[in-house]
């Protein structure tokens, strides 16, 4: 609720593409691997015990990512920030 003085941030959580296992679409010339489910539980028993990121998949990539969020090209906040709601004059 909102409090008079209290500051406040906006934030925001995406999630994308949450389908069941076994229910996603796959590639039409890709081939299945029957191995993947157990490599993928044995990296999340890695990564639970070890801490987060200790193995990854390689097509992931290593240190920081293209598509990290540049906030040099913020769209403005006319909605959320009085100071950017553009004067006519």
């Amino acid at each position: 609720m909102f409090q008079e003085g209290g500051v406040y941030t906006k934030c925001g959580v995406l999630l994308e593409d949450l389908n069941p296992a076994g229910a996603a679409q796959t590639d039409l010339f890709a081939i299945s691997d029957p191995r993947a489910p157990g490599l993928l539980a044995a990296m999340d028993g890695l990564n639970a015990r070890f801490g987060r990121d200790t193995i990854t998949v390689a097509a992931q990539g290593r240190g920081p990512k293209s598509f990290d969020t540049k906030r040099s090209q913020k769209s403005n906040s006319w909605t959320t920030n009085i100071a950017e709601i553009p004067v006519a004059r």
